[in-house]
């Protein structure tokens, strides 16, 4: 009887994130930009000084001021915008974003025009970052099936394999050293063993980053390890999924230290700024915890709404 009701409970919970999606604002710049908030907030890149995030309940993407909310851009529905869960922004300004549903790798043009299909990769893709030649974009699997790191270039050309046999990584980006700095683990972390590692694009070596956690006596791993992004100086912050959180680490070491927590007890996402905030985005609703540096490596915490 308890399964009925949770099955149907989430059935009723699909029904009403399909109607909202069929509800979606047109894509911009029309003359009045509908200040609609997403859905919920996935993957997230910044762009000078706003920041885009993927809304895959919404099927759409939304460019924002960081320090407003104000909804500054966005693609949807109407130009073909489909699941999209991690975006990046490529040379010219477009967009490429994964679609794990469809399992697409899309380019979603700047201004206006039907999104582009760059590759049909099979679902479950979800992690894009672009290749530091800027000619390429890199995706990952965050499902245990597919355990590939494809190249995916931009001028529609043949993908590649850059690495096989790795564990299930999630939103993951570039370090100065030229790494590519994966959270790991999966859907099954969501049990405390999620972790971080690195793959050397060049030759698809991974390599495993074992955490510790100092302020955290017991703490062995993160519950769902969901993004990485790293700082100018090499540290990564990495995205705790379930009881959201962000945690800072020395790639050098291993040492993760708390940076602080959402109110949202769900993330999916993590993005540094160039000015030291750290954001994590809110699963559900359209909105992201802001951290934002303070004195001795503190942080505060905050909770910023796109949108209206």
């Amino acid at each position: 009887m308890r399964a009925r009701r949770r099955m149907t409970a989430l059935a009723a919970l699909v029904g009403v994130v399909l109607v909202a999606a069929a509800c979606s604002p047109p894509s911009s710049p029309p003359a009045a930009l509908s200040q609609a908030a997403p859905l919920g907030v996935n993957g997230m890149v910044q762009e000078g000084s706003s920041v885009w995030v993927s809304d895959l309940f919404g099927k759409q993407v939304v460019r924002f001021d960081p320090d407003s909310g104000v909804i500054e851009e966005r693609y949807g529905m109407d130009v073909g915008v489909c699941t999209a869960d991690d975006p990046v922004v490529v040379p010219g300004g477009d967009l490429v974003a994964t679609c794990p549903t469809e399992g697409l790798v899309v380019r979603i043009p700047r201004g206006g025009g039907p999104v582009e299909t760059l590759a049909n990769v099979g679902r479950g893709v979800n992690p894009v970052a672009l290749d530091p030649s800027g000619t390429s974009v890199l995706v990952g699997f965050g499902i245990s099936e597919d355990r590939r790191l494809l190249r995916v270039p931009l001028d529609g050309g043949p993908v590649t394999t850059v690495a096989d046999g790795l564990p299930p990584v999630n939103g993951f980006g570039f370090g100065p050293d030229g790494l590519l700095y994966v959270p790991t683990g999966g859907v099954p972390g969501v049990l405390g063993t999620g972790g971080l590692g690195r793959i050397d694009t060049s030759t698809g070596e991974f390599t495993d980053i074992p955490l510790t956690f100092p302020g955290e006596p017991g703490k062995l791993g993160l519950q769902f390890a969901v993004g990485a992004d790293v700082a100018a100086d090499g540290t990564v912050f990495v995205a705790q999924g379930l009881n959201a959180a962000v945690y800072a680490v020395d790639p050098a070491t291993g040492v993760a230290r708390l940076v602080g927590r959402s109110p949202g007890g769900v993330a999916d996402n993590v993005v540094v700024l160039t000015d030291g905030r750290v954001l994590l985005s809110n699963f559900f609703g359209g909105s992201v915890t802001v951290f934002s540096p303070g004195p001795g490596g503190t942080y505060t915490t905050s909770v910023l709404r796109i949108g209206v």
